[in-house]
């Protein structure tokens, strides 16, 4: 065992990992992002590529997720657009695949696909449950799952995974979304458990009502969902670019000591313990 009180320290940590490692995101380093054609996961790819990621984004709207791998390239990012449904299991594994092939190895993996089928709890369906978890649960395990092993290789990877407030309060008409949502929590708990000792850090990220085309599937407008504030202490709902902010804050030096835990991004909407 070190004993500290005969050392310094600033000599005990050596910043570069050569004593006690402080990992974390390079310029160079490839990242995944699923979900990207829309809303958070264009914010998160377009904010890694600034950064200087290589990326590969995946989505099943292709026309909208090829805009996206457009506006990082004009960023001075190498993009990899793949055509992937989260909810099935041959097309991550297609997609990973075509990701290693490209780039050889994986640094961080952001996964951002999520679909909300909003029907009653009574009306809801075995087919529309099964779609859900599939997508939102069950293909961020398999990502997560496909690329650990040549992290576990490297000694060093980033897992971030996206909740929801659904996670943690109900909401009509969400019973499979929060469900699932609910599961990521947890998974993440786990991976980052499980995980830790080979050098990979998994966190989730809990965003509250934002600037996306998901709460406005429900009906109503933009303005009308902006002006729905009262309950967030900050006084406004959340934009793409909050979420993409914390993405970057995740991978960063100055997180190299955070694993396991939800971070919530909502105005203070929900203040987690």
């Amino acid at each position: 065992m070190v004993d500290l009180k005969d050392k310094n320290l600033d000599n005990l940590i050596d910043q570069d990992g050569a004593k006690i490692a402080r990992d974390h995101f390079r310029s160079g380093d490839v990242a995944v992002v699923t979900g990207c054609a829309r809303g958070f996961g264009r914010a998160i790819a377009r904010r890694l590529a600034a950064d200087g990621a290589r990326l590969a984004i995946w989505d099943l709207l292709d026309d909208e997720g090829e805009q996206t791998a457009a506006g990082c390239r004009q960023l001075g990012a190498d993009v990899a657009y793949i055509h992937c449904d989260m909810g099935k299991p041959e097309d991550i594994k297609r997609a990973a695949q075509a990701t290693l092939d490209r780039y050889g190895s994986v640094y961080a993996v952001v996964n951002n696909a999520g679909i909300n089928l909003r029907t009653s709890a009574l009306e809801y369906s075995l087919e529309q449950w099964q779609r859900t978890l599939n997508v939102n649960l069950i293909g961020s395990f398999l990502t997560s799952q496909a690329f650990a092993p040549t992290m576990i290789a490297a000694k060093r990877g980033n897992i971030i995974n996206l909740a929801s407030g659904r996670a943690i309060e109900g909401a009509v008409n969400s019973i499979a979304y929060g469900a699932s949502k609910a599961g990521i929590v947890n998974m993440t708990k786990t991976l980052a458990t499980e995980w830790a000792r080979y050098g990979i850090r998994v966190n989730a990220i809990v965003p509250g009502v934002s600037e996306t085309r998901q709460p406005l599937e429900a009906g109503g407008t933009l303005e009308a969902l902006v002006s729905r504030t009262d309950a967030i202490p900050l006084g406004r709902i959340g934009h793409p670019d909050d979420i993409a902010g914390m993405v970057a804050i995740l991978l960063s030096k100055d997180a190299a000591y955070i694993t396991g835990q939800a971070m919530a991004i909502n105005g203070g909407r929900i203040m987690l313990p």
